[in-house]
């Protein structure tokens, strides 16, 4: 997962199509099968994951922080996965960051509970940049700048 939320926020960052096509490039002769698989098919909008709402990433992250001031930060970023992966007030733990197939493979067929337990443990173990592209992949929202 950490290669790939890098990948996806150095795409968000440039500009040139070029650019996003050598970073793509390089993504795919070092990623494992089958997180290469995964990757391609969350940029395309060809994975079809459970997807996370909005208000279930709400409700974990008021509580472990106080509503108001998520809700004061929410107002200030404007965006969600953005904020939440910034105030986000888990510990750091020694785990390794999961790698995409994992996440891909744990949230299918688990019910909605149980997706949210999962999702929270990765964002406790994972570094804000690996906490955006989750909330992004998980939620849907995942535009980039890359068309297929």
């Amino acid at each position: 997962m950490q290669a790939f939320a890098e990948l996806l926020d150095r795409l968000v960052l440039t500009p040139s199509r070029n650019g996003k096509l050598r970073l793509i490039v390089s993504y795919f002769r070092s990623a494992p099968d089958p997180d290469r698989g995964y990757a391609l098919g969350a940029l395309t909008g060809d994975l079809d994951l459970k997807s996370i709402k909005p208000a279930a990433i709400r409700e974990l992250v008021t509580d472990r922080m106080d509503p108001e001031l998520f809700r004061l930060s929410y107002d200030y970023v404007g965006d969600m996965a953005e904020t939440v992966s910034l105030v986000w007030p888990g510990e750091r733990r020694a785990n390794r960051p999961p790698p995409l197939a994992e996440i891909v493979e744990a949230l299918d067929g688990v019910t909605r509970p149980e997706a949210q337990r999962l999702v929270a443990n990765w964002l406790d173990g994972l570094d804000p940049t690996g906490r955006w592209a989750l909330l992004k992949l998980i939620t849907g929202g995942l535009r980039i700048g890359v068309s297929a």
